[in-house]
């Protein structure tokens, strides 16, 4: 598969690919159950260069289970959830309980309205029985990912926001839906469904920046867009002069 955009982008992470209920791929990394696995520093892995397999058992974060289409992992796995996401638990938690459990994340305002974001996930099973995380240079490999996700930082994801309506001329061609890093995964696994699929632009939660790179966000996308950004690279606003001026500072 052509590397030529991620070239002239001059991208320092590989694009990962996201397959969806991959139960057989070979990977170099198995994501144990026996540890909290945090999804972030999973990608980051892959686009690193390592591939990563993750199971629905090693995914123990709920909001992780939900990310990477493995059902609605919120009541199967913290039911209370929306508790932490609004205003915290209070007097109901010990004392010495992680502020973020007393306090909460404050994301929300009371509980009802942290209940109601919760109701409007797109929860998604396309992930069972395991997903894999893997950087493009595995693609030949693998074949062809369902979902494609770039850490970048604004330079990089302005072209890349800008290219996805080349083809199309539509106004809005990415969303910016509220939610954890990692669900991005399955905001774009709803766009695999739709006639006119978007772009989803995240690592927007405070809570995980944290594992994240400072100054980098993600553009995440089924893979026929991804695809379709590759195409007619001569004309592109990667050719212009607006970009040659950002690129002496890339």
């Amino acid at each position: 598969m052509s590397s030529e955009l991620v070239e002239m982008l001059h991208l320092d992470l590989e694009p990962v690919g996201v397959y969806l209920g991959n139960a057989s791929a070979p990977c170099d990394l198995e994501a144990s159950p026996e540890k909290r696995n945090c999804i972030v520093p999973l990608l980051l892995t892959a686009a690193r260069g390592r591939s990563v397999g993750l199971t629905e058992e090693a995914c123990n974060c709920p909001g992780g289970t939900v990310g990477c289409c493995f059902g609605d992992g919120f009541t199967r796995k913290n039911p209370g959830i929306h508790r932490m996401l609004a205003q915290g638990f209070g007097d109901d938690v010990s004392p010495d309980a992680p502020i973020h459990l007393r306090e909460g994340e404050r994301f929300f305002c009371d509980d009802e309205v942290a209940m109601r974001w919760r109701n409007a996930m797109p929860f998604s099973d396309k992930g069972f029985p395991r997903v894999v995380f893997a950087p493009l240079s595995r693609w030949d490999e693998l074949g062809t990912p369902d979902i494609v996700l770039v850490f970048a930082d604004p330079d990089r994801i302005s072209a890349l926001i800008t290219m996805l309506g080349f083809h199309n001329g539509r106004v809005v061609n990415t969303v910016v839906p509220y939610g954890a890093a990692c669900h991005s995964i399955v905001f774009a696994a709803e766009q695999m469904d739709k006639p006119e699929p978007m772009a989803v632009l995240g690592l927007l939660d405070i809570s995980q920046r944290t594992k994240a790179i400072a100054g980098y966000l993600s553009l995440t996308m089924p893979y026929a867009l991804w695809e379709d950004m590759g195409v007619d690279l001569d004309k592109s606003c990667l050719t212009t002069h607006a970009w040659q001026e950002i690129e002496k500072r890339l």
